[in-house]
């Protein structure tokens, strides 16, 4: 499928299904620990992953891959990651949390310039602007920023930077599957340990919230690593904008936030602005700026 191979919509793709896999986390922490919904997200993805590696596994390709080092420095960036970014889920409201943890744009573009040697072009930097715009109208945001749960949303977002620039380093020779197992393998045996300190027995419908929490993570995961094998990794992350528009809906949909005028405001200055950004990555007119 054509679309399958665009970057923005396998990034926005991806978006979707982390918006919904935040909100069940945060439903989920209403009555368990922070650290307890982070083992059972990475533990269930991982089951899952571990099934999609035995059966995509070629014959001679190494099971857990070819860069290892790289793979497990994904995995412990992602695992800070994913921690910060649920404390700041667990005081600030979802789309809150997506809005801060959208800021990664602006890192990632000048450590994929260093690390990457991928050039910062004057669309990207004209363009970033009208996204955050965008991102900062969605539901009149609290930014909450030098609260402890803002802080923690802004850490997530700048730890994510260096996940998205690790990813797109090793999109040419490594299985989404095996980056990904990677990163719940680390979130699952990093967060065990104070998991079982402050254990709480899930109630059977919380179970079934974990498990889809788990699953969720896994579509959103692939999409999001799929994404940087065609496109450079500061363009790809800006398609993460979508995030806290979904997760507006999910907002209301639950906690009955209604939102503002500055909602639809901000929903047309992002996609505007992804669409401008497509249209010029399939044109490759505009001079690199770094």
């Amino acid at each position: 499928m054509p679309g399958m191979q665009n970057p923005l919509i396998l990034m926005t793709l991806s978006a979707f299904f982390f918006s919904l896999m935040s909100w069940l986390a945060k439903v989920a922490q209403e009555s368990l620990p922070v650290i307890e919904v982070v083992f059972f997200r990475s533990f269930f993805a991982a089951l899952v992953l571990l099934a999609i590696r035995r059966r995509r596994k070629k014959a001679g390709e190494p099971f857990w891959g070819r860069q290892q080092r790289l793979l497990f420095i994904r995995g412990v960036l992602g695992t800070i990651s994913l921690i910060l970014y649920f404390y700041a889920l667990d005081g600030l409201p979802v789309a809150d949390a997506m809005l801060l943890n959208q800021c990664s744009p602006i890192f990632v573009l000048f450590l994929a310039y260093y690390f990457l040697a991928e050039p910062v072009r004057i669309d990207q930097v004209a363009i970033l602007p009208v996204t955050l715009a965008g991102i900062a109208l969605i539901l009149e945001p609290q930014f909450a920023v030098f609260g402890v749960h803002g802080l923690a949303g802004v850490g997530s977002a700048l730890v994510a930077a260096g996940v998205y620039v690790c990813i797109r380093k090793m999109s040419g020779s490594e299985a989404p599957e095996v980056i990904v197992l990677y990163f719940t393998a680390s979130a699952s045996v990093f967060s065990l340990p104070a998991m079982l300190v402050y254990f709480v027995l899930p109630a059977p419908l919380t179970w079934l919230v974990l498990v889809g929490v788990g699953l969720l993570s896994v579509v959103a995961q692939l999409f999001m690593t799929s994404a940087f094998r065609f496109d450079r990794a500061g363009r790809v992350a800006m398609g993460g904008a979508m995030g806290p528009v979904f997760a507006a809906f999910w907002d209301f949909l639950y906690w009955r936030r209604i939102p503002a005028w500055s909602t639809l405001l901000g929903a047309a200055l992002i996609l505007g602005s992804l669409m401008l950004l497509d249209v010029v990555r399939r044109r490759e007119v505009i001079r690199p700026f770094l």
